[in-house]
């Protein structure tokens, strides 16, 4: 039963609380030395940048994207330890390139983790 998890519903709604969460601007760095270096291979030149670019590319992610461990994998990141991380990877259309993003959700904020070029491209 567990290993099922997440359904194409949970993920669903996890998708929106992200959207929801970064609309109310609710969105933090799990791991800000991490972060540095994936906005440089993005071109973002400001943090503030990438919050309204992971909102339009979440309108880009459905269910079927996931790419992430069944059940989810907790994350080991100590300011979102032991909350479970959601991995997805599509082709977007925004960014003309194949994708992978990878975020936690706590109480009601967007953790950001991951978001770089899928390495299957690279």
């Amino acid at each position: 039963m567990y290993s099922n998890r997440p359904s194409d519903r949970e993920l669903d709604k996890k998708i929106k609380a992200a959207k929801t969460a970064l609309i109310a601007q609710n969105g933090i760095f799990a791991n800000p030395n991490k972060v540095v270096g994936e906005l440089y291979e993005l071109q973002i030149e400001s943090t503030s940048q990438i919050w309204n670019l992971i909102l339009e590319l979440l309108d880009e992610i459905e269910p079927k994207d996931y790419a992430g461990k069944r059940p989810p994998e907790g994350s080991y990141e100590e300011s979102i330890k032991k909350s479970e991380l959601f991995a997805f990877c599509w082709d977007s259309k925004k960014l003309g390139k194949k994708m992978y993003i990878k975020f936690a959700l706590k109480e009601n904020t967007y953790y950001y983790v991951s978001l770089h070029r899928s390495k299957d491209q690279l």
